[in-house]
C-alpha cells in the first residue's frame, strides 16, 4: 500500500510539472577526439613540439522550451552550456541562452545569441557539428590571426564575429518562400564617463529552399573609447565584417559549399607605432563526397589574403587545409577522422577557432590529426 501511495504522489507530481510547461526539451551533444597536434617553424618565439590530447569539441547540453499564450503567440526560451568531457569542469550557460516571443510577426529574444555572421559561417561548414581542427572558424572574422605578432592577436581562439553576443536583442522575421531576415542589435551596457557607448550591429539575409542554402551578413562594431581593443588585437575606431557563404546539395547526398568576407578596421592603432585602415578578404571552398551510404569524405580549403594597410602586408597570409572521413553509425552517432594543417607566413598567427594549440606563435603551422567520436541526443 505505501509503495503504491509513492507512485500516486510521483505521478501527481509529474503531470503538475507537465501541466505548468508543455513543451520543453533536454538536448545536447558529447563529441570527443584524440589528437596528436603541433606547431612548428614559428618566426617569433618558440614552436610547440608534437604532443597528445583529448578534445571535447563542441560537447553540449541544453534545455529549450515554448508555451502556448494563444492567438499563435508562443513564448520560448533555451538554456545552453558547454562541457568539457575530458575535463573536471563546471557546467555553465556560456551557449545561445535567452528568453523571448514567437508569433505571425517572427521571433524576437534577448540575451546571449548567435549572430547573422556567426551561423552564416558554422552553416557552410561542413564537419559534423561545425567542430574540432578541422573547422572553417579558424580562417574566419580576423585581421592578422589570433595570436600576438607586432600588436597584432590577442590570443583568442575565435573572431568577434564567430563568438556569440552577449546583452543582445534579435529578430528574426518570418520565412517568405525560404527567406528570411536576422537582425541584431548588441549593448555595450558599459559607459564610461565622457566617452560614447559601445555598440554592435548585425543584419542577414538568409535563404534555404530544397537544396539551396545561402546568406549574406554584414556586422559593424563601434568601440566607446577610442583605444577600443578589437578580437584581433588592434586598436580601432570601428570594426565591419561582410560576409556571403553558400551550398548546395546534391540529390546522391554529396555537398559544396563556398565562403567569401572582408574584414575591416578603421583608424588603427599599431604597435609599435602608426595609424591606418586595416582590411583582409577571406575565401574558401569545400566539398563533401559521399562513398557509401553512411560514409563520406570531407575537404575544405580556406585562405586569408595580405593585410591591406600594413608594412609588409604579405606576411600576414595564411590558408587552411582539412580533410577527414565521417561515417555514421546511425542518425545520432558518427564516428571521423581529420587531418588539418594551417599554413601562416611569418607575422601571420590563425590557430584552430576550435582546439587551439595554446602558445603557438606567429609563422608557426598548426598541424594535427584527430580520431573520435560525436553523439547527438
Amino acid at each position: 500500500m505505501q509503495k503504491k501511495l509513492i507512485a500516486l504522489a510521483v505521478a501527481g507530481l509529474a503531470s503538475g510539472a507537465a501541466y505548468a510547461q508543455t513543451n520543453v526539451t533536454i538536448y545536447g551533444a558529447a563529441d570527443a577526439t584524440f589528437e596528436v597536434v603541433q606547431a612548428k617553424d614559428a618566426s617569433i618565439g618558440n614552436d610547440i613540439l608534437r604532443y597528445n590530447r583529448v578534445a571535447s569539441n563542441s560537447s553540449i547540453l541544453g534545455f529549450r522550451g515554448s508555451e502556448d499564450l494563444g492567438g499563435g503567440l508562443k513564448a520560448i526560451f533555451q538554456f545552453e552550456g558547454g562541457v568539457s568531457l575530458d575535463q573536471n569542469t563546471t557546467l555553465g550557460f556560456s551557449r545561445d541562452t535567452f528568453v523571448g516571443l514567437q508569433g505571425g510577426f517572427g521571433q524576437v529574444k534577448a540575451g546571449l545569441i548567435t549572430g547573422p555572421a556567426r551561423s552564416l559561417g558554422a552553416a557552410v561548414d561542413l564537419t559534423v557539428g561545425a567542430t574540432g581542427i578541422g573547422a572553417n572558424t579558424a580562417m574566419l572574422g580576423k585581421l592578422g590571426g589570433n595570436v600576438s605578432a607586432g600588436g597584432l592577436g590577442t590570443g583568442e581562439a575565435f573572431s568577434y564575429w564567430d563568438t556569440r553576443r552577449a546583452n543582445s536583442v534579435q529578430y528574426v522575421t518570418p520565412k517568405f518562400g525560404g527567406f528570411e531576415v536576422r537582425a541584431m542589435y548588441g549593448a555595450g551596457e558599459v559607459r564610461p564617463q565622457g566617452t560614447k557607448a559601445a555598440a554592435t550591429y548585425e543584419i542577414g539575409g538568409f535563404y534555404s529552399n530544397g537544396p539551396w542554402y545561402a546568406g549574406l551578413t554584414y556586422g559593424q562594431a563601434k568601440p566607446n573609447t577610442a583605444g577600443y581593443l578589437t578580437s584581433n588585437g588592434m586598436y580601432g575606431e570601428k570594426m565591419t565584417n561582410i560576409r556571403l557563404a553558400g551550398t548546395y546539395t546534391f540529390q546522391a547526398g554529396h555537398k559544396i559549399s563556398a565562403l567569401f568576407e572582408q574584414n575591416k578596421a578603421t583608424d588603427v592603432t599599431l604597435i609599435p607605432a602608426g595609424q591606418a585602415d586595416v582590411k583582409s578578404y577571406t575565401w574558401g571552398l569545400g566539398g563533401k563526397f559521399k562513398v557509401s551510404q553512411p560514409g563520406a569524405i570531407i575537404a575544405q580549403f580556406y585562405q586569408v589574403t595580405k593585410l591591406k594597410g600594413m608594412d609588409d602586408a604579405n606576411d600576414f597570409k595564411a590558408n587552411l587545409l582539412a580533410i577527414g572521413y565521417e561515417h555514421s553509425l546511425s542518425k545520432r552517432t558518427t564516428v571521423k577522422a581529420y587531418y588539418s594543417r594551417i599554413s601562416n607566413k611569418d607575422n601571420a598567427g590563425y590557430n584552430y577557432g576550435i582546439g587551439n594549440i595554446a602558445g603557438a606563435r606567429p609563422g608557426s603551422d598548426p598541424t594535427g590529426i584527430s580520431v573520435g567520436v560525436r553523439h547527438s541526443f
